[in-house]
């Protein structure tokens, strides 16, 4: 089950209202909201990872006033679309360094959420009322799912949007694109599963999947961080590289 988009999320969230008799919204509170912002390191220096790359453009662009052979109208079109072309070109350039720089906080958050999960199947196995041993997998893979894109993912990107000054919203939506992604390709190592499947006996409790399935998880996180990384970055990579071009012509055509 793969979540794209919101009514996929209030699909998943009715899904296990009325499957498990769970309501994970519950979950998300000050203290999850505390705990997330505490992790978040890289909302502190945001701006300054952005600004550097943007502040290279603007110095290239004020050395191209030295180095072009600008005559009558081209002062004008260099002076406004020059301006545009090298801090566009600039901020994708910053975009694309962030993206490097989500990779540790992300792992705490996933972390986290964990041991957030954790408490939700807790809760399950005490009601005990729709896990047996054929659906304990299944089971344990929606309320990771419910975890991650009920709580977890918009909690991180309020938190992101209202410490972030100025392109809060941006990076916001990068993150939540990075978490999104890597949720949606995540899997439970089936080795662990499997073993852990006789652990848990006929009663249809999950907790011992649940701490199977954790032994590893660092190593799964970081396998699928890199790939869910590099889908956020191709589209930023190609913007920058389409606007760098576009610069380039630019100062071409008018030099």
């Amino acid at each position: 089950m793969k979540i794209r988009s919101q009514s996929d999320v209030e699909a998943l969230n009715l899904k296990i209202k009325t499957e498990l008799g769970v309501d994970i919204g519950k979950y998300r509170n000050e203290e999850v909201v505390e705990q997330i912002s505490s992790l978040l390191v890289f909302p502190i220096y945001v701006i300054s990872w952005t600004v550097r790359p943007v502040l290279l453009a603007f110095v290239l662009y004020i050395a191209g006033y030295f180095i072009i052979d600008l005559v009558h109208v081209q002062y004008l079109l260099y002076a406004v679309l020059g301006l545009v072309f090298f801090l566009i070109t600039g901020l994708f350039a910053g975009l694309f360094y962030l993206t490097v720089r989500f990779r540790n906080d992300i792992r705490s958050i996933m972390t986290y959420s964990m041991d957030i999960l954790k408490g939700i199947v807790q809760d399950v196995d005490a009601l005990n009322t729709t896990t047996d041993a054929a659906n304990r997998k299944e089971v344990l893979q929606l309320l990771f799912l419910g975890t991650m894109h009920i709580i977890t993912i918009p909690v991180t990107g309020d938190v992101i949007g209202n410490r972030v000054p100025f392109i809060g919203g941006l990076v916001s939506r990068l993150v939540q694109r990075v978490l999104r992604t890597l949720t949606n390709l995540f899997r439970f190592d089936q080795t662990n599963l499997a073993n852990a499947a006789t652990d848990a006996g006929g009663e249809g409790k999950i907790l011992p999947m649940y701490l199977a399935g954790v032994t590893g998880f660092q190593g799964i996180v970081d396998k699928i961080l890199g790939i869910a990384i590099r889908v956020v970055q191709l589209p930023i990579g190609l913007l920058f590289a389409f606007f760098a071009c576009l610069t380039l012509f630019f100062v071409w055509l008018i030099n």
